[in-house]
């Protein structure tokens, strides 16, 4: 991987995304779930006292209400992780669920999850065209940031969605307007730590969804509603760094990916990354935002 922040660092995330989130995820998949939860995305908070958990279940059931999800009948998950979401869509549904992701590691967890329509998939969303199935909803959450390619994956996400289908993307975004040495200072180190090719912006995700055959029907700033989830954590990075050691880090390891010193350094490069992460809340250059979609043409009866 290219050290240094700069163009060169974007090239190599684009030319070998699928290697790069591969050994990404080996080595701290375990991490995250150990300190933060099993689902990767962000709570939203609705109340001020609210707590954690109920944020979570708050922030599930408004997923779940805009796609529908108790009249879908084929259900997919792009970038599914550990099965966390896909599990709760198939508890939701009479349909059934895919869930699909490029990690080996994470997608290891999910066999834990046993419902007869929910089924999981080593594949990749930048080729989710060639599943050969069409869905009427689709959910991805914190995962399209990773992709190498935006617009392609929702030009070719629309190939197998169907006529009055929904989809559902969280993700982050970067501010319009920022200068040079702003994304410079503060995203693309960031960017560099976990290995995230680009940033849309909310007016260029809107362009891409309508030039690929999408309606929008609702995109929401996310940013005040989800800032308690940094203060959760930075109490549990704080808990990490005083927990895990370099010795008890091998143990995080995925052992399906041989990644040696590597992954050590996976492991170590992401307490930067979350500063440098929350630098980007706190300014402003990151926005946490919800596209809700829906593909145009008549419903199916």
């Amino acid at each position: 991987m290219p050290v240094g922040t700069n163009h060169l660092d974007v090239h190599y995330f684009k030319e070998h995304y699928r290697e790069s989130v591969e050994r990404m995820f080996a080595a701290v998949s375990d991490l995250y779930a150990e300190y933060w939860n099993d689902f990767f995305h962000f709570a939203i908070f609705e109340e001020g006292e609210e707590s954690w958990e109920s944020a979570f279940q708050k922030t599930h059931k408004r997923y779940l209400d805009a796609l529908e999800i108790s009249r879908a009948q084929r259900v997919l998950e792009l970038g599914c992780g550990r099965g966390g979401f896909s599990n709760i869509l198939a508890q939701n549904t009479r349909g059934t669920v895919l869930g699909i992701d490029l990690s080996r590691a994470q997608l290891c967890h999910s066999k834990r999850f046993n419902h007869a329509n929910l089924r999981f998939r080593l594949h990749d969303i930048m080729h989710v065209d060639d599943l050969a199935e069409t869905f009427d909803a689709v959910a991805c959450l914190d995962a399209a940031l990773y992709l190498p390619d935006k617009a392609l994956a929702i030009a070719r996400l629309s190939k197998v969605v169907e006529p009055g289908g929904r989809v559902l993307i969280v993700d982050w975004c970067r501010q319009g307007g920022l200068s040079a040495a702003q994304a410079e200072l503060v995203l693309h180190p960031f960017m560099r730590y976990w290995g995230v090719p680009s940033l849309e912006t909310v007016r260029s995700y809107t362009r891409i969804f309508r030039h690929s055959g999408f309606s929008l029907l609702d995109v929401v700033d996310l940013n005040e509603r989800v800032r308690r989830n940094w203060e959760f954590g930075y109490q549990r990075a704080l808990a990490a760094i005083t927990e895990v050691s370099i010795n008890d880090a091998p143990r995080l390891l995925w052992k399906g990916v041989t990644l040696g010193p590597d992954g050590i350094r996976l492991i170590k490069e992401q307490f930067p990354a979350a500063v440098y992460i929350r630098a980007g809340f706190d300014t402003g250059f990151l926005r946490y935002t919800y596209f809700l979609a829906e593909r145009q043409g008549r419903r199916r009866p």
